[in-house]
């Protein structure tokens, strides 16, 4: 039965009706010259009931779409002016112009309040003006407030439940997917419009030829501020103990142009090195780690109570016009962060017929985190062709020190060093002419990483066959690296309803993996096969890609994708001098549906199936020492997996009302040939995978919504959702049935109180419930409440008073409940800011969580800054 739901789902679509649209053209009777921004309405005979509606574009372009039409229709234009006028057409007319008649309109005077949201063909147009205020500094603040927009804890942006495909300032990509940086420091007060262009087809050759997937989001700026160059900085300083948060932001837009240089260091608990996280597909980098030091998950708390953090980034960032269309950019970044943190966590693993085993840590880390990367994209972008190279480097010179404490035998001490280097180049070349199209395309990619992690003492001494050997120590070091290539070419024809095209290439991935374990002082290589890995995999393959749009109707387009690759998998284990040689054929087909109902109801879905292999991670077959008391090794399975993912996405906007609501269905399908086991010694474990078919299923259901409502002066959000995943988890060698439901909400409200207060309120509820086998694991409900009110007793003059509740039902009653509350004072002079914060005014100095996980629980103990206070003075240079 419920297969036959996601099939009815996806092809609900191909049952709508078809829809007739009318095209038209509206310009001035004297002059011929287009007339925008008129309005254009469709009207049955004899009746002013309106069909539909639309506004000349600033070409005086319109389109009238409509189901059912009637034979014949009246058309009207009107505008403030020109003169109104209708006229009687066929339906069926395809294209009609109106030459209009310029008048002047005497108006009395009257206040015209601006929408704050206005739709324009594909594209909205939120003004920023309808919605910001005294609190709001950067744009980023801003966007969480827009209906329809999401801003996630990471800085990722969403629109009607789906990421955005590409973030523009004045329509051009600086940032490279980064845009942290400009949605952080861009001022609001320098933005007029916030755009969100829907069905956004970033590669304009390929415009109608490929059904985009996601929108894009564009900020226009103000007329001051387009072309000219803004610098500020800010100073801060704080107690306890030494405390600092500088910043220097200097950039420069136009259409043509742009420049942005960003350095902020900081150690006040913002990690602010989340604004150098791309959001956009990441280049291939293969960058696995197999070694890690233990650590508890991160609380569930905001990161200036947690986070002990000493960090510092450059970003650089430069795009020119060399000519018309085509575009240089550089994207230069480092990042310098020093992080500890302080936690006691206990972990409990239920198996089924057995004790449940208890794991208990008293952990206090170090991270240090290096990193410099550069970019540089050459990009053409026309209706005839585009162009496009990017080379990226980057490389990691990063580590972690550990000692975990309150665990037999002594206290040990963790050390990991994890340098990378890795560089890569992708070139792509399209070429229109007519109706037919031709690309083709290389890349190649480097990656090196020279690993060890250092255990003192170490536990793993039953392992070891060569006693000569002391275990006080061990030094675990994996070496890999891996280079791939691939070249591709493709050509395609579009006709009036069907578009097609093809894709084959060729490719060669080359893995090489090598670890080696040492033990003692001075390091001696254990001579044992069981611990040793020298492994090499080749991958060469041929992939072709057939390509199909159909254009059923004016409502209705789908997209079918059916790539087929060969590939010769030849892996080798040099120190079991085994080899092994296989070719495979994996599928992976993919439909999607995009059905526009109206100009506000829209329905968009895909289902793909894929079966793939498992990595280099996998083939290995010596034991790798992980963890200070984890030991892995696959023993050689290859895992296979076949994949089943289907969405449904029905969205509503009315930007009239500001109401935009979103549903999203999920349905994932994942079967797999083999179980991972984990065997415990009390804390000690190993790790290894057993053929065993299984099948993960997982459901979901998750909507959104979004409105500005001006009688209350308010902007109300809501999220929600629900996911159920049936799954078995092997431990022990016993295998376990796990379900897990997960439902949360999440409203929230921003609310003006004249132009004297601001009161943001935000409550998120969650629910966890886990069965195992037959037993049901108590249910989790954690709730976290966000409650902030800005006072602006005079211009300029901002108090902010911010609280933060969370709660967890499962831990003990006087640990359930924790509150942090936070004081600032904001004053505004001329081009100078001053603030002064205090942190969390009630001095809480932890934080317990307690969560499920699999076959496990968890419960964290954090150790969480004091109480602080932080003098900021931040001024614009220029």
């Amino acid at each position: 039965m419920k297969y036959q739901l996601v099939v009815f789902l996806f092809l609900l679509p191909l049952f709508s009706f078809a829809q007739k649209e009318i095209k038209g053209r509206v310009v001035d009777r004297k002059t011929l010259k287009p007339v925008p921004l008129a309005t254009v309405t469709l009207h049955p005979i004899g009746s002013q009931n309106i069909l539909a509606y639309t506004m000349t574009a600033d070409d005086g372009t319109f389109f009238l779409k409509k189901d059912l039409m009637p034979d014949s229709v009246v058309i009207s234009v009107r505008a403030m002016t020109i003169e109104t006028q209708s006229r009687l057409v066929k339906s069926d007319v395809g294209f009609v112009e109106f030459r209009v008649t310029e008048k002047t309109t005497e108006l009395k005077e009257v206040i015209v309040k601006a929408p704050k949201i206005r739709q324009t063909g594909d594209t909205l147009n939120y003004s920023v003006a309808g919605f910001v205020d005294a609190t709001d500094r950067s744009i980023g603040d801003v966007l969480k407030k827009l209906p329809g927009i999401q801003v996630l804890p990471s800085g990722q942006i969403l629109y009607q439940n789906k990421a955005i495909s590409k973030f523009y300032v004045e329509g051009l990509d600086l940032l490279k997917g980064k845009y942290g940086i400009a949605t952080n420091n861009i001022d609001a007060s320098d933005v007029a419009t916030v755009q969100v262009l829907e069905n956004h087809q970033p590669v304009r050759v390929l415009k109608d030829m490929e059904l985009p997937e996601a929108a894009a989001i564009n900020l226009k700026l103000k007329e001051s501020a387009l072309g000219a160059f803004f610098a500020s900085a800010q100073l801060g300083f704080g107690l306890p103990p030494a405390l600092f948060s500088n910043e220097l932001v200097g950039m420069r837009f136009t259409r043509t142009q742009q420049n942005m240089l960003v350095y902020k260091g900081d150690n006040t608990g913002r990690d602010i090195t989340r604004e150098l996280v791309s959001f956009y597909d990441a280049p291939e980098t293969s960058d696995r780690e197999l070694l890690s030091v233990q650590l508890p998950s991160a609380p569930q708390i905001k990161e200036q109570h947690f986070l002990f953090n000493d960090a510092h980034l450059i970003s650089l960032n430069d795009l020119r016009t060399l000519k018309k269309e085509m575009t240089l950019t550089g994207n230069l970044s480092f990042i310098y962060d020093k992080q500890k943190s302080d936690s006691y966590s206990k972990r409990d693993i239920f198996l089924e017929d057995a004790d449940t085993i208890h794991i208990a840590e008293d952990i206090d880390m170090k991270f240090l985190k290096r990193e410099l990367e550069g970019s540089f994209t050459l990009e053409g972008n026309t209706e005839d062709y585009f162009l496009n190279n990017t080379l990226n480097v980057s490389t990691k010179w990063n580590s972690r020190n550990s000692d975990v404490a309150d665990i037999k035998p002594p206290p040990v001490s963790q050390y990991l060093n994890l340098p990378s280097f890795h560089i890569g180049n992708d070139f792509e070349y399209i070429h229109r002419k007519g109706n037919k199209r031709y690309r083709m395309g290389a890349s190649f990619a480097y990656t090196y990483r020279n690993n060890f992690l250092r255990v003192v003492p170490s536990s793993f001494a039953s392992l070891l066959t060569d006693n000569q050997v002391s275990d006080s120590s061990m030094l675990q070091k994996v070496v890999y690296d891996y280079l791939a290539t691939k070249v591709y070419i493709s050509g395609g024809i579009d006709k009036q309803r069907i578009t097609a095209w093809y894709t084959a290439g060729v490719f060669y991935n080359r893995y090489h993996l090598r670890s080696r374990l040492y033990a003692g002082i001075p390091w001696m290589p254990i001579a044992a096969d069981s611990v040793r890995n020298d492994f090499i995999r080749n991958e060469i393959g041929l992939k072709i890609t057939p390509t199909f749009m159909f254009k059923i109707s004016a409502k209705l387009n789908t997209q079918l994708s059916l790539p087929v690759t060969y590939l010769m998998l030849d892996r080798s284990d040099e120190v079991r001098h085994k080899e092994q040689r296989k070719g495979n054929v994996l599928y992976a087909p993919f439909l999607s549906v995009e059905c526009p109902f109206s100009p506000r109801i829209s329905l968009f879905s895909n289902v793909s199936y894929a079966n793939n292999l498992g990595g280099i991670e996998e083939d290995y077959r010596g034991y790798i020492m992980t963890t200070y008391r984890t030991m892995n090794r696959t023993g050689g399975l290859m895992s296979e997996e076949r994949k089943l993912n289907a969405f449904v996405y029905l969205n509503y906007k009315n930007p009239f009302t500001t109401l935009f609501t979103s549903v999203r269905l999920s349905y994932s399908n994942l079967w797999r040939n083999r179980l991972r086991d984990i065997y415990y010694d009390g804390i000690l474990s190993h790790t290894t995978s057993i053929r065993r078919s299984n099948t993960w299923h997982s459901y979901g259901i998750n909507y959104s919504l979004g409105q500005s409502i001006d009688v209350l002066r308010s902007e109300v959000k809501l999220s929600t959702g629900y996911t159920v995943n049936r799954y078995i988890a092997l431990n022990q060698g016993l295998i376990s049935k796990v379900k897990s439901r997960l439902f949360s909400i999440s409203p929230s409200v921003v609310t003006d109180i004249g132009k004297f207060a601001v009161i943001k309120y935000k409550i998120s509820y969650n629910q966890s419930r886990n069965k195992i086998a037959a037993a049901r694991m108590p249910a989790i409900h954690y709730l976290a409440q966000d409650i902030s009110a800005s006072f602006i007793p005079m211009k300029k003059l901002v108090l902010n008073l911010s609280f933060n509740h969370y709660y967890n039902s499962l831990l003990e009653s006087s640990d359930r409940s924790s509150w942090f509350g936070n004081i600032g004072l904001k004053y505004g002079f001329k081009r100078v800011d001053f603030m002064l914060d205090w942190n969390n005014i009630f001095n809480t100095r932890r934080f317990i969580n307690y969560s499920y996980n699999d076959v496990s629980s968890y419960y964290s103990d954090y150790r969480l800054r004091s109480s602080e206070i932080l003098f900021r003075v931040r001024f614009k240079v220029f």
